[in-house]
């Protein structure tokens, strides 16, 4: 049996880290450009470089992400928590804590995930998370050249910026509660029909 390097490029490594990244690497070039700096040339002949750049750029920002925003995993609401306590019942581990039950849940659910919605709704959760750490990033860096020397073009992409991790920040949270419920309403599925 033969071995490949990338045994399993999944939909979360396309989405949370490449495009991630390859966002991070487009706006870094435009900065560039703002400052006047002389930019690599884009092309094709250096595509796999930067393909890996990329794929490494969106890893660091991930890891950004992961230090500065902490979701409220334990916090859940009335519902959330019956259908746990069907779930301890159901894995026969009753003396876990809820979100211990939630990650059985997940589990189960994405070993179940024929439709590819969980998969995807972290996909988009990561991909939102990560431009949203990336164009904080950003409106920190044009705030404070802004400070030291004034340019409209900057203001501009200032403003922008905000406005784009404003928007990252709420789509963020909307695919986090997509795939809170998606994964607590196919453990209900998997548990009625006995998968």
């Amino acid at each position: 049996m033969t071995q490949r390097i990338f045994s399993k490029f999944n939909i979360y490594d396309q989405i949370g880290y490449l495009l991630v990244g390859s966002i991070a690497l487009l706006v870094i070039y435009l900065d560039a450009l703002l400052l006047d700096y002389k930019v690599p040339t884009l092309n094709l002949s250096g595509a796999i470089v930067w393909i890996i750049v990329a794929y490494f750029l969106g890893h660091i920002i991930q890891a950004v992400a992961n230090v500065f925003i902490k979701e409220k995993k334990p916090d859940f609401n009335q519902q959330e928590k019956s259908i746990l306590t069907t779930a301890k019942k159901f894995f026969n581990t009753e003396e876990i804590s809820d979100h211990e039950a939630w990650n059985l849940c997940y589990m189960a659910a994405l070993a179940k995930d024929a439709t590819g919605q969980i998969s995807s709704f972290n996909a988009y959760y990561s991909l939102y998370r990560g431009w949203l750490i990336l164009f904080i990033l950003q409106s920190v860096f044009l705030l404070i050249r802004l400070v030291f020397f004034f340019h409209l073009l900057s203001t501009l992409w200032l403003i922008i910026s905000v406005l784009l991790a404003v928007l990252f920040y709420k789509r963020s949270k909307r695919f986090y509660t997509y795939l809170r419920t998606k994964v607590l309403q196919t453990f209900l599925l998997i548990k009625a029909l006995e998968l």
